[in-house]
């Protein structure tokens, strides 16, 4: 029998008694985010819309204690010295804490997420009009040099030319593409990415990086679970890379990184590049075009990247990042002009095995048995 700390089992009570006056908007039907800007007031997102509320139990005193116990329970500080913290509560929710000098004197900024516990199957996508309005930019000489695609490369681009996006992504997952999934705050980068990942073969060993848990993977019994607490917080200080370096010697046959933000895209590159394909993440970016250029800067926020010029870093994420799903979820308004609800779809789509085979040979013309 696995024995829990009392000590943690103490805090994670304190947490909940704390929470008790969010519970009832965390609850509310739709409710995709819960925000406090200053004590006594709620906004709570759902749809498109923020409704306001006000919570006279929400004092200062009470949400300064919540962040403590919430730092406390996950083994992080917050203060004046470290006022910044992100975490996950009890039940799942995702909870970002700024407190003052980071905020205003006598605020408590709490920003929660509540995740969606529902995986979408990628025919549910198809069904819901999520995988019909995408753009593909065909290479222009594509049509002239499909000789020179291996068979499971003319497949894809065939799935893409055919408007059946599901089976292209279901393919590219057998195939071990290795994808990135970009988009905005809440635009369901990481539903998506859910999503493709019960794509994976079950007999399959996967390790997820993650600050928090969200990447679910139910179906896949030899999968480890990799944390580290953002801003380097935390009983052991562990980084992203440092994560990824261990995944090295765990022998994965696939790794998956939500949310690339920083210097560690360098290391999750190094990492594709030394064969482990069938790899996914996902990062911030406004268009697939502009993806490439975001992980390029990525890059260049590691030291080791110092000695790499653009040019070569581009090189190297043309040659590993083999797909690029570009989500986007716009507002839809009513005649008044408030928003009503957002819609989420998958806007563009990159995959161009042409441009690899150049980046890889130049213009020589590639001969297949």
């Amino acid at each position: 029998m696995n024995c829990i700390p009392t000590d943690l089992l103490a805090h994670d009570t304190m947490v909940r008694e704390l929470l008790r006056p969010l519970l009832r908007y965390l609850a509310l039907p739709g409710a995709t985010e819960i925000v406090v800007n200053r004590p006594q007031e709620v906004y709570v997102e759902i749809g498109a819309a923020w409704q306001h509320h006000r919570s006279p139990d929400l004092t200062l005193d009470r949400l300064t204690a919540l962040a403590t116990a919430i730092a406390t329970a996950t083994e992080q500080e917050i203060g004046p010295h470290h006022p910044i913290l992100s975490a996950m509560l009890p039940d799942g929710e995702r909870v970002q804490i700024v407190l003052p000098p980071a905020v205003e004197l006598g605020t408590v900024s709490i920003s929660i997420r509540r995740p969606s516990a529902w995986i979408k199957t990628l025919d549910e996508y198809e069904t819901e009009g999520t995988f019909s309005r995408y753009v593909w930019a065909k290479a222009a000489t594509l049509d002239d040099r499909t000789a020179e695609l291996d068979p499971i490369e003319r497949q894809l681009v065939q799935y893409l030319t055919d408007r059946q996006l599901g089976a292209f992504i279901h393919a590219a997952v057998l195939a071990k593409k290795n994808i990135a999934v970009v988009g905005d705050t809440g635009s369901g980068k990481t539903t998506l990415m859910k999503s493709i990942c019960q794509v994976i073969p079950e007999q399959e060993r996967l390790i997820t990086i993650e600050d928090v848990r969200e990447l679910l993977l139910p179906q896949h019994g030899n999968r480890v679970h990799l944390l580290y607490a953002k801003g380097g917080q935390g009983a052991a200080t562990i980084t992203p890379s440092e994560l990824i370096a261990s995944t090295l010697r765990m022998k994965p046959d696939r790794v998956l990184l939500a949310e690339l933000r920083g210097g560690e895209a360098f290391d999750f590159l190094k990492l594709l590049t030394t064969g482990h394909s069938g790899s996914i993440t996902s990062y911030h970016a406004e268009s697939c075009a502009l993806a490439a250029e975001r992980y390029v800067f990525m890059c260049k926020e590691h030291e080791q990247a110092a000695t790499y010029d653009v040019p070569t870093l581009k090189r190297l994420v043309a040659l590993t990042i083999d797909v690029i799903l570009h989500v986007v979820a716009p507002n839809h308004y009513d005649d008044a002009g408030r928003p009503i609800r957002k819609e989420r779809y998958v806007a563009e789509v990159h995959y161009d095995p042409i441009a690899k085979l150049v980046t890889r040979f130049g213009e020589a013309t590639l001969v297949r048995p």
